[in-house]
């Protein structure tokens, strides 16, 4: 199993009074570690368990495609940064890579579709993008230098 942290295995606080970051190599086994942990750190502030379905959802459709894209060919795994800040009414995600450029250095649209169309099971393949811009909101990708940066903002259900 691949190591989720470089230095350690805790989530680090970052500097804002409510978040969390997370460095993480570029592999599905990691991945879902980090996924599980970011998951027991928002818990932990009582967030609903749709708001915690929503942003693992988003977050590991977000860093499934950093692996398997940006880091696609690579001789080794790389590294992923993931910075979040939250309040009663988002969380703010920072996510970055020194893997391969977006197509074109831009986001893909994905396959548009509705929430009430969502089936149990879904077709693999093409909808994560779709996915991400239905639950996330003020989407932005960058490239600066050898780094991707995206940001995006998850809206959080009262309750």
């Amino acid at each position: 199993m691949s190591a989720l942290y470089r230095h350690n295995d805790a989530v680090k606080p970052a500097s804002a009074p409510y978040g969390f970051e997370v460095t993480l190599e570029a592999s599905p086994d990691a991945v879902c570690a980090a996924l599980g942990h970011i998951r027991a750190e928002l818990a932990r502030h009582r967030l609903s368990k749709e708001n915690l379905e929503v942003i693992e959802l988003v977050m590991a459709e977000t860093l499934n495609n950093v692996v398997e894209h940006a880091y696609a060919g690579a001789p080794q795994a790389g590294l992923i940064g993931v910075r979040g800040t939250y309040s009663g009414e988002d969380l703010r995600l920072r996510i970055t890579d020194i893997g391969k450029p977006m197509p074109g250095f831009t986001l893909p649209a994905g396959k548009p579709f509705k929430r009430h169309e969502i089936a149990d099971v879904l077709p693999e393949g093409g909808f994560g993008w779709g996915l991400i811009r239905l639950l996330s909101c003020d989407l932005a990708y960058s490239r600066m230098g050898d780094m991707n940066l995206l940001t995006l903002r998850i809206p959080l259900a009262a309750g």
